[in-house]
């Protein structure tokens, strides 16, 4: 930013969309702040084409085939996906929580459970699960997965995420209903966008030692997921979002405007 003070006009290019975040890009009076997103693979823009292998974003590899094998074999909006990034570490009790959770209401579920090196030695996520064939009875446990394939699933029904901005665009995309599980720093911010501003998702409760208990977690799923007057709320906001972020990304959206504004204005400058 300090080296942008000096800059005249100076430009910043942001991962977001116009319709999104208006009031948040232009807040800041002395920078230009363009949304050129959501950066999302075009592939996983067009529900007609299979996605791209080159343009696959996951930090770790995956076999495919056995989960979307999985997938496919499930109802519409049926599965609850379970991921919190490629960084944050939950502790053994949170795991406990979330599968007795998951065990307790008896959907259909697909859970990331990294393995993890840290500190010169490997500690297996998978280790703290204390209950891994009564889990297996309802769901699918895997190292890692391509979450836009996922996301992308017609069996998708809830995104349980860490709120990882990434994971927030591309549920959005999706049009998946969330429930917005934070770990840190902005996390927390885009939790409460997600329940307060935008309304694709409700956010969890911790208890005074930082834990997620599973009655809390299965009243979230039961609220994303179901058809009362709060379910559906949040799926007219999911199907709103969807449409938004999708029409920011086509040809003539507020990516491409923005894209080629800052490509003119960049030209311009060269000339000079």
């Amino acid at each position: 930013m300090d080296v942008l003070a000096d800059e005249s006009n100076p430009k910043i290019l942001v991962n977001t969309f116009d319709a999104l975040e208006h009031e948040a890009l232009n807040a800041i009076e002395n920078f230009n702040m363009l949304g050129i997103g959501p950066l999302i693979p075009s592939s996983f823009l067009n529900s007609n084409d299979s996605l791209d292998n080159s343009l696959r974003t996951d930090l770790f590899e995956s076999d495919s085939k056995d989960y979307l094998q999985w997938l496919d074999s499930k109802p519409k909006s049926a599965v609850v996906y379970v991921s919190f990034g490629s960084v944050a570490v939950l502790t053994k009790q949170q795991v406990e929580e979330i599968a007795r959770a998951l065990i307790s209401r008896r959907r259909p579920f697909l859970w990331v459970v990294r393995n993890r090196k840290d500190g010169g030695y490997e500690e297996i996520e998978e280790d703290k699960l204390t209950c891994r064939e009564e889990l297996e009875q309802f769901g699918m446990v895997v190292p890692w997965c391509s979450q836009v394939e996922v996301l992308s699933h017609p069996s998708l029904g809830c995104f349980v995420t860490h709120c990882g901005w990434n994971s927030t665009l591309e549920s959005m995309v999706a049009g998946v209903p969330v429930v917005a599980f934070p770990q840190w720093t902005d996390q927390g911010t885009t939790a409460k966008l997600i329940e307060d501003v935008w309304g694709n998702g409700v956010r969890v409760s911790a208890n005074e030692e930082g834990i997620v208990e599973r009655d809390e977690i299965v009243r979230c799923l039961d609220l994303v997921m179901g058809d009362d007057e709060k379910g559906m709320e949040v799926k007219k906001n999911v199907e709103k979002w969807e449409g938004l972020a999708r029409e920011a990304s086509m040809e003539g959206g507020s990516m491409d405007m923005n894209l080629k504004a800052f490509v003119d204005d960049v030209a311009q400058r060269c000339w000079k």
